[in-house]
């Protein structure tokens, strides 16, 4: 009980932190808002709770990264260009969030570990040269559309609202990521791509439970 309410604390400070550096949405409409809500089972709605938890924690994760390369960058339009990014994703986090609610579901309480340990990714891939920054974000969004690809098949369906988010989703992931190759994204190594792969397995495996 002591280790769990030293834990909980942990938490709570950096999700202050977390407030510190808040990233404004672009205001984009909630994707599926003039979709009818469908009746679900309540196994149904727990299985889409937990994958739209993890979608959310991703987020979450893409916000800290863009954050991570935009800290050293020293060319105020590229940094500018990386935060506007930042808040295209917030768009994102805003859905998959709404669309738990509506679930009766809640986001992940690791999201400020995913936060913070994505700033500093985005921090040490980068070193400071923006077509390194590039590089990571081009195959970050790969992984990530083929990540909502897997989860599309995995909604039931009758859930149009859930697609529909997802299906928005995934298509401005793969702009972002083509915005990124066509500005001089440099590829990353087999070894980095690895270590990316597991280090979304992680997260994924531990956001779909908590």
């Amino acid at each position: 009980m002591i280790k769990l309410s030293k834990f909980d604390n942990f938490l709570s400070d950096i999700n202050e932190i977390l407030n510190d550096y808040d990233i404004k949405s672009t205001g984009k409409d909630y994707p599926a808002k003039d979709i009818a809500e469908t009746s679900l089972s309540e196994s149904q709605k727990k299985e889409i709770v937990s994958l739209m938890r993890v979608n959310h924690s991703g987020e979450v994760a893409a916000q800290g990264l863009y954050i991570g390369h935009s800290i050293f960058e020293k060319n105020k339009e590229n940094r500018r260009s990386l935060l506007h990014t930042a808040s295209e994703e917030k768009n994102h986090l805003e859905w998959c969030e709404k669309r738990i609610s509506e679930l009766d579901g809640n986001t992940s309480i690791l999201n400020p570990i995913w936060f913070l340990g994505s700033v500093a990714i985005g921090i040490i891939s980068s070193k400071g040269k923006y077509n390194r920054s590039l590089g990571f974000i081009e195959e970050t969004e790969k992984q990530v559309s083929e990540h909502l690809d897997n989860h599309l098949k995995k909604i039931p369906v009758e859930d149009k609202k859930t697609i529909t988010i997802l299906e928005k989703m995934k298509s401005e992931e793969e702009m972002h990521g083509l915005k990124a190759n066509e500005q001089g994204a440099q590829e990353v190594s087999k070894q980095t791509k690895k270590i990316m792969e597991l280090v979304s397995e992680i997260m994924k495996k531990t956001s779909y439970l908590i």
